[in-house]
């Protein structure tokens, strides 16, 4: 004799009756799920450590990004018959407009004939992050 597809079995597993021995597909849990206390206090450290040092750091890469765009300018606007002197004096100028203060030796201006002059400003900057803990940065803008 054949079976039916609507065998109470079936019937029972598709309408949710359990029948005995049958297994529920949907996953019991015995407890709560989510972060814990501790979790979330982890994560807010990690957080706010993040954002102190993004806001201990970006303050250099901007006079960084601003010294590079006024170091090329000035190589570009400076007269070929400028001498290096002058474009020291004229590049130390617009940097106090900036308030940018890099070291005069950290300056070196190359000049070849009536060519554009390069100007090459290299200096370390250390930024202190937590009690005795420093991050050294190296820049080095270049313009011609």
């Amino acid at each position: 004799m054949r079976k039916s597809i609507w065998d109470d079995h079936f019937v029972k597993k598709i309408f949710g009756q359990r029948t005995p021995g049958a297994r529920s597909v949907t996953p019991q849990h015995s407890g709560e799920v989510g972060i814990s206390l501790i979790g979330v206090i982890f994560w807010l450290l990690i957080l706010i450590f993040v954002v102190a040092f993004v806001v201990k750091v970006m303050p250099s890469y901007y006079d960084y990004w601003s010294l590079k765009n006024i170091v090329s300018q000035q190589a570009q606007q400076s007269a070929p018959e400028a001498s290096a002197s002058q474009i020291r004096h004229n590049l130390t100028d617009r940097l106090g407009v900036a308030m940018i203060n890099i070291p005069q030796k950290d300056i070196q201006i190359e000049k070849s004939g009536t060519g554009p002059a390069l100007i090459t400003v290299s200096y370390d900057k250390i930024v202190p992050l937590i009690a005795n803990i420093s991050l050294l940065l190296h820049f080095k803008a270049i313009g011609h």
